[in-house]
């Protein structure tokens, strides 16, 4: 994971932005469950000036307040005053939703019926620049997203001087909170019980390890499988570093680990392999999860490996012809 005072300079640096230059956009997200596990759908919603204005301003309150960062555990109380807790995205299935939205195209993937809306779990408040999505803020929806006629009352909108009757209309209420927000590839979070709840958090991670043990059976991946299962077990770390070599799905592809074996065998890693399978031990269990989450990298200022705990990639500037 990365360092809390590495996760306090983020913040520091998004704090930096003029989020009032980015534009604003909504989406809303639906759920489904396949093979047991939650899969995200996003879809944008057209909005108009004021309400973008509104959801800006909503996003930026939350992040002028938030100074203090600590890691999130799942033991951990609700953040209170001006502290967030983070975590990195790709243990969470707020990566699932990352990858899909940014496949998407806010002229063209639109929500199509008020049904899409109705069914939505969550929205988000999406703001970017010219290079693409900088930020977003999550929010689960209540039960109440969409306003219902309470038993005995009619609900009326006063509009250039009268009332009209909304019972016909699609009126939908959008909150001034959220339970997080995105930036740099990290979540820091406001809010504890929404985002487990939001976003499967706990029913996630230990779905997502089972799931990965059957996977790897399949593929015959491992010997020594049960060194593995025994050592997560309920464990959150473990079942964070399990949910992230799950994301990524480096384990299932073949290229990945034809490399792993070359480079592993090249400089005297403490890897064994057996054939095409890569055997567990007590000793080399962390040094293979660690492989797996691709964090074992080589510096190339001192040409020595370090395993390391953020692996955003590195931008770097195109030299003018």
């Amino acid at each position: 994971m990365i360092m809390p005072n590495n996760n306090q300079q983020i913040l520091r640096r998004l704090k930096a932005i003029d989020l009032q230059s980015l534009t604003v956009t909504l989406a809303v997200v639906k759920e489904y469950k396949r093979n047991r596990e939650s899969h995200y759908t996003p879809a944008y919603v057209d909005i108009d000036e004021r309400l973008e204005n509104r959801l800006k301003g909503i996003i930026t309150r939350h992040i002028e307040k938030s100074n203090t960062v600590e890691e999130f555990a799942v033991d951990c109380p609700e953040p209170e005053e001006d502290l967030v807790r983070s975590i990195p995205y790709t243990e969470t299935d707020f990566f699932k939703i990352k990858e899909k939205l940014i496949e998407l195209n806010p002229e063209e993937d639109k929500v199509e019926d008020v049904a899409e809306l109705v069914k939505s779990k969550a929205y988000l408040i999406i703001l970017r620049d010219r290079e693409g999505i900088q930020v977003i803020g999550f929010k689960t929806l209540p039960e109440s997203w969409k306003m219902k006629r309470n038993k005995g009352l009619i609900p009326l909108l006063f509009n250039e001087n009268r009332f009209e009757d909304l019972e016909q209309d699609n009126v939908f209420s959008i909150s001034n909170l959220i339970d997080l927000f995105y930036f740099d590839e990290l979540l820091f979070i406001l809010s504890k019980k929404n985002f487990e709840f939001g976003l499967n958090f706990r029913e996630g991670m230990i779905n997502n390890a089972n799931l990965l043990y059957e996977e790897v059976q399949e593929l015959d991946l491992f010997v020594n499988l049960d060194i593995l299962t025994n050592k997560v077990g309920n464990n959150q770390r473990y079942l964070r570093k399990v949910a992230t070599i799950r994301n990524l799905g480096h384990y299932k592809d073949p290229v990945f680990l034809q490399r792993l074996r070359e480079v592993s065998s090249q400089k005297g890693w403490n890897l064994q392999f057996e054939e095409q399978q890569i055997v567990i031990t007590e000793e080399s269990l962390d040094a293979i999860l660690t492989v797996l989450q691709n964090k074992r990298l080589n510096s190339e200022l001192t040409h020595e490996d370090f395993d390391v705990e953020s692996t955003k990639i590195v931008e770097t500037l195109v030299p003018n012809p």
